[in-house]
């Protein structure tokens, strides 16, 4: 199994999440002024076709 690190996410990259096989659409990296930075991830699901977000 392959870790991914938060930059290493990009448009295009098959990944698997939970055992359902993942497309990702669009990776935005969010670094506020205040608090943690964090990773905006919009996936497809590969199987249904079901669009989420994830942070």
């Amino acid at each position: 199994m392959v870790m991914y690190n938060s930059g290493d996410l990009k448009s295009g990259l098959k990944v698997l999440i939970d055992g359902e096989p993942y497309n990702i659409l669009e990776s935005d990296f969010h670094k506020p002024g205040k608090g943690q930075a964090f990773n905006k991830v919009k996936l497809k699901n590969l199987k249904n076709g079901k669009v989420l977000e994830k942070t």
